[in-house]
């Protein structure tokens, strides 16, 4: 996997090193909000650890999120893994609370899709987020997803997005 440098963002490969600081964004009631209970520590450093040792695909997987003025600090993480149940790639992306409201999940989101359909060639992107999340669907719509639908993630309704190069905004 590649690190990517934005106009203000560092993505790098999201690696055993960043787990604590996955730990604490994910103990964030806030940042749960819409995506589930938090989880004990224990069990999330289980969970994480899975996730960082899956191999999700050529050109796919998690990356952590830095600003260049504060390399140490992560911000967060974005994906594109395969969208469970489906032969489709999903876009996502979480991030800590200090960081809402500053264009970062925006920032990110580009060059994720960037790479997802210019350099992986990928026909589309899918993601899903709670109906109620409209931060989220904020940021997916100026990546250019449509609504298109819905998703069931572990027995909760989800508002699907769709992507496709042709819809692509630049």
């Amino acid at each position: 996997m590649s690190v990517w440098e934005t106009a203000r963002l560092i993505l790098r490969p999201r690696g055993p090193e960043h787990l604590e600081a996955c730990v604490a964004i994910n103990s964030d009631p806030e940042v749960m909000a819409y995506l589930g209970p938090v989880w004990p520590a224990a069990q999330q450093r289980v969970r994480l650890t899975r996730q960082l040792a899956t191999n999700w695909g050529q050109g796919l997987g998690y990356w952590a999120i830095f600003r260049k003025t504060a390399p140490e600090e992560m911000l967060g993480w974005g994906l594109l893994v395969p969208l469970e149940g489906t032969d489709e790639i999903q876009l996502g992306y979480r991030l800590k609370r200090a960081a809402w409201g500053d264009g970062i999940a925006t920032e990110a989101g580009r060059r994720l899709v960037e790479h997802g359909l210019e350099t992986l060639r990928l026909p589309g992107l899918a993601a899903w987020t709670h109906p109620q999340n409209a931060g989220s669907k904020g940021v997916l719509t100026k990546l250019g997803f449509v609504p298109d639908g819905q998703y069931e993630d572990n027995g909760q309704v989800q508002d699907l997005y769709r992507l496709t190069p042709a819809a692509r905004q630049p």
